[in-house]
């Protein structure tokens, strides 16, 4: 169990996070394959190679594709929300760079064990996040998913965080109110594609809990790999 004290700050101050937990350094987080039933808690996840086998399947383009029903609802709560802005879905790219400063290595760069310290965790309340990576390969290991559940109290609860390793043709999509690290990408640069619903209330599409001194989160990288 992890040892946790907690600062509170200005809820709706969106130049400050909502609290500040301090836990133990000492704590570990094993990461796992990032699949749909695993994360299912959390969100989705957007695959062929699982959802040819699940979902509602159909032609299209004249026998060339093939279409997968609903592999993912976009939930839109912004009728909840306190300020009662409205809000609009948005397809935004982000560019993200491997966090190499938060990055450690057992043995070296090609095969090991890694170490990524957390140290911040973010969740859009009123909406669906969806991460849709573009131009890596299938066998790539392209980024890491942090995902916590929620306290009581609204705050995310460090003695239950997971951790998934995801490949270059899997996207995610967090669930509105989910706890989850910023995006950690792997290897080289990756490209986003994220949808969205946002208001352009700060704190209402975005909100922050620091983590102090951090959780460290560790996988195996391959000797396929090398980030």
């Amino acid at each position: 169990m992890s040892r946790c004290r907690q600062k509170y700050h200005d809820t709706w101050n969106k130049n400050m996070p909502l609290a500040t937990l301090d836990s133990t350094h000492s704590r570990r987080i094993r990461a796992k394959e990032l699949t749909p039933d695993a994360f299912a808690p959390y969100g989705f996840v957007i695959s062929t190679k699982e959802q040819l086998k699940t979902h509602k399947i159909q032609s299209a383009n004249y026998g060339t594709a093939q279409k997968i029903f609903q592999i993912n609802p976009v939930i839109n709560n912004f009728s909840k929300c306190p300020s009662g802005q409205p809000s609009r879905t948005n397809l935004n790219m982000f560019r993200c760079s491997p966090p190499n400063h938060l990055l450690t290595y057992d043995a070296d760069r090609v095969a090991g064990r890694v170490h990524y310290l957390s140290k911040v965790v973010e969740r859009h309340p009123f909406s669906t996040q969806t991460f849709m990576p573009m131009g890596r390969s299938r066998n790539d290991i392209t980024y890491l998913v942090i995902v916590a559940r929620t306290r009581s109290d609204g705050l995310p609860d460090l003695d239950n965080v997971e951790a998934f390793v995801a490949r270059g043709d899997q996207a995610v999509t967090y669930g509105p109110g989910t706890w989850h690290a910023p995006m950690v990408a792997l290897g080289d640069v990756v490209d986003f594609g994220v949808l969205i619903n946002e208001n352009g209330q700060s704190d209402e599409d975005c909100q922050e809990t620091y983590i102090n001194p951090g959780l460290v989160v560790e996988f195996d990288l391959p000797v396929s790999s090398k980030l």
